[in-house]
């Protein structure tokens, strides 16, 4: 098993909000890469994977070398990560989140703004119990995380 720092579950939720609104795209020309765009739409991230490696050029993933949301949600995309079959609905609660204003407002207190976004979803625990069934698929998942170093960005509207 790859030696990788846990990724914090608050990146779960954000990566479940990316694959909700369909932000992550793999460009064609580029093989072994992926485009994330943030949830506030300023940045994309260049995720890059090969041969039992991810990296990506976010701050989670370049500073503290653990698997940020732009990976997660590119291993839900590549189906490395599987999605319960009935779970589209409950997907989709996590669409048209803003995460960076949530974590601005609670100073990167990763726990407080995802209270604060369960407190307003229809069926909290489902939400919870998708991103417990996520966490889990990633933590047993063997690869390597590295920070990229792509320039970043912006997305393309």
């Amino acid at each position: 098993m790859a030696d990788r720092k846990p990724t914090p579950i608050a990146k779960v939720y954000e990566a479940l909000s990316a694959v909700a609104d369909q932000r992550v795209t793999f460009p064609t020309e580029e093989p072994g890469e992926a485009l994330v765009v943030s949830s506030d739409h300023s940045k994309q991230y260049t995720v890059r994977f090969g041969d039992g490696f991810y990296s990506s050029n976010d701050n989670a993933t370049y500073w503290q070398h653990y698997a940020g949301y732009p990976i997660v949600a590119v291993l839900i995309e590549q189906r490395k990560i599987g999605l319960p079959s009935n779970s589209k609905k409950t997907v989709q609660a996590f669409a048209g989140v803003n995460w960076k204003a949530l974590n601005t407002e609670y100073k990167d207190d990763y726990a407080k703004a995802t209270t604060d976004f369960l407190s307003t979803a229809d069926d909290p625990k489902a939400l919870q119990k998708l991103v417990r069934i996520v966490a889990d698929q990633l933590g047993a998942l063997d690869f390597a995380v590295k920070g990229n170093r792509a320039k970043m960005r912006q997305p393309e509207h």
